[in-house]
């Protein structure tokens, strides 16, 4: 017999409820990114769920490696929650880790092009991946050509290949990570396709919504910073988006400013983050534009986890808020690094719970 939503998300749901009790309210994020150096920044999260990870001697040695342990226990945290689904909603859940993957295998191709030194390999996550890519190898190919070999069996290998040509004449990685990037949420899009018919509505909006911001963000750089022509763009978009229809889309290419943009993509829904949009200036930084998106989709995933708690929803809400906590604590701990002031850090934190 078919479980119904309440027999198939009831232990999972459970679980997330006490993750959820677990993240880390505003009020310690705003201490952490005021305190004097890492040590105490460790020594802050002590007794918290990062305890055993900050704790590890390696930390002290080498902060950098303090970003990595905190990725790779996000993507433990997220090897957990899919033992305890089931069906459709796990594959979902699955094909979500590859994400991580594609960022290591980006880095890899930095690597390659000579935009990163080859330590950085040691600071690529490899636990629990659904791939063994050899990351070494990648990094060391002579030719992108060369590189192909270490992706068969992988679904990077078609994505990457279908661009060469482009990259090539473009003389960047762009097209190679745009087409990862789209073949992933293209894969993705089939997953969601597969649930029933509640957890698809709500699949489709939460992670339909991260697709609307991903391509945003892509517009902005891509428009405001590349100067590729309008008529180009549509070339370089992911579809499957929540609120970009394809008529919005279009507005948006043509809009002459970053505001505009913004503006358009989002009406009326983006009105709590309107303060955020006067200063035409502080939009163009990039990073502030991402927080101000991904503010966005905090507030959604917030809204998801008021509603009916048996369904998919539950479990990537809390999947959306884990990693701003830990994108948060990662900022926190570079901007340490970095000697920056307080109100810095602050400006570049992504929205809190």
């Amino acid at each position: 017999m078919l479980l119904g939503p309440v027999g198939k998300y009831a232990l999972v749901n459970a679980k997330v409820r006490a993750r959820l009790s677990a993240l880390l309210p505003p009020e310690a994020i705003a201490r952490l990114a005021d305190v004097r150096d890492l040590p105490e920044f460790y020594s802050m999260l002590g007794g918290t769920v990062y305890d055993k990870v900050l704790s590890r001697p390696e930390v002290s040695l080498d902060p950098r490696v303090a970003e990595k342990l905190l990725l790779e226990q996000e993507v433990q945290w997220h090897v957990e929650l899919i033992k305890d689904l089931r069906g459709s909603s796990q594959k979902l859940v699955e094909i979500i880790l590859e994400k991580y993957e594609i960022e290591n295998l980006k880095a890899a191709l930095r690597i390659r092009e000579g935009d990163r030194g080859v330590d950085d390999l040691k600071y690529i996550i490899r636990k629990e991946l659904p791939h063994s890519l050899p990351y070494q190898s990648i990094a060391e190919a002579a030719t992108i050509e060369d590189v192909l070999p270490y992706l068969i069996a992988t679904p990077y290998l078609m994505p990457v290949k279908s661009v060469l040509d482009d990259y090539k004449q473009r003389g960047t990685l762009f097209p190679l990570e745009l087409a990862l990037e789209i073949d992933f949420y293209r894969r993705l899009k089939e997953r969601i396709a597969a649930l029933d018919r509640n957890d698809r509505r709500i699949a489709q909006r939460l992670l339909g919504l991260e697709i609307d911001l991903k391509n945003l963000g892509w517009l902005v750089r891509l428009k405001f910073y590349y100067g590729v022509p309008t008529g180009d763009l549509v070339s370089y978009h992911i579809p499957g988006g929540y609120r970009m229809t394809s008529v919005k889309l279009r507005q948006a290419f043509a809009a002459d400013s970053v505001k505009d943009v913004l503006s358009v993509a989002l009406e009326k829904s983006f009105k709590p983050f309107a303060d955020l949009m006067r200063k035409e200036e502080e939009l163009s930084k990039l990073y502030l534009l991402e927080i101000i998106l991904w503010s966005y989709l905090v507030s959604e995933a917030k809204k998801t986890l008021g509603g009916f708690p048996f369904t998919i929803g539950t479990v990537l809400s809390y999947l959306i808020l884990k990693r701003t906590e830990i994108r948060n604590l990662i900022t926190i701990l570079n901007g340490k690094l970095l000697n920056m002031e307080r109100a810095e850090i602050e400006s570049h934190l992504r929205a809190a719970f």
